[in-house]
């Protein structure tokens, strides 16, 4: 492995959850890693496979999904940069539930799966990390399973997306990046409802919009509304 890339790989797990990692166990698993590019509509891993790797987005944008067996595309979740694809793939047992697909060109960083799961033997605090990462983003299947059972409407489940979005971002203007199509899918809605919502907010003043970007402007009232 050159150099450049070594320090590109020892950079990359200064984010996420790996900032939790002693500096020591980083640079032991940095030695079990890789850089990976990928395309756009590039296929990462696919449900029903065995087991994969765990990645970390450094560049471009992901999306996790699944098919149905018409062919149907659900999607659940959009990866961004300084984020695991998914870390449930340390733990699945037969096969992989999910396909990640590239939304726009980037780089991964595929980490050895063995020496991963043996740095969690003595880094508590990465655990932990993960842990929490994996826990919002149940929050937000919780509420899509919710939502297409008639439980959350189209206007809590737009609302609550935003609200999570800003938190993961920790900011409050964000940016798409994606089509309104693939967010409606992530989000169990049609694009037209979530046209219709992102107008209805828009004039409600909770929100301003600027082509892909979106900046939250009452998130007091974004939380009545995901809480209703």
């Amino acid at each position: 492995m050159e150099n450049s890339e070594l320090q590109t790989i020892f950079s990359a797990l200064q984010t996420g959850p790996f900032t939790a990692m002693s500096e020591a166990e980083r640079q032991k698993l940095a030695h079990h890693a890789r850089l990976q590019p990928f395309g756009q509509g590039a296929t990462l891993f696919r449900e029903g496979e065995p087991s994969t790797d765990p990645m970390l987005l450094l560049t471009g944008m992901v999306k996790i999904c699944r098919h149905s067996s018409q062919g149907k595309e659900c999607v659940l979740h959009i990866v961004r940069p300084g984020r695991l694809l998914d870390a449930g793939v340390l733990f699945y047992e037969e096969g992989l539930p999910v396909t990640a697909i590239g939304v726009q060109a980037g780089t991964v960083l595929r980490l050895d799966r063995k020496a991963l799961l043996e740095a969690l033997q003595y880094e508590a605090a990465l655990g932990v990390a993960l842990l929490t990462a994996m826990s919002l983003r149940q929050r937000l299947f919780i509420n899509k399973i919710a939502g297409s059972q008639g439980r959350i409407s189209v206007s809590g489940r737009v609302a609550a997306w935003l609200l999570h979005r800003a938190k993961m971002e920790k900011s409050a203007t964000l940016n798409m990046g994606v089509t309104q199509e693939t967010l409606a899918r992530q989000m169990g809605i049609s694009r037209e409802s979530l046209s219709r919502e992102l107008s209805a907010l828009a004039s409600a003043g909770l929100i301003d919009r600027n082509r892909r970007r979106i900046t939250l402007l009452d998130a007091d009232a974004l939380r009545g509304r995901a809480e209703a």
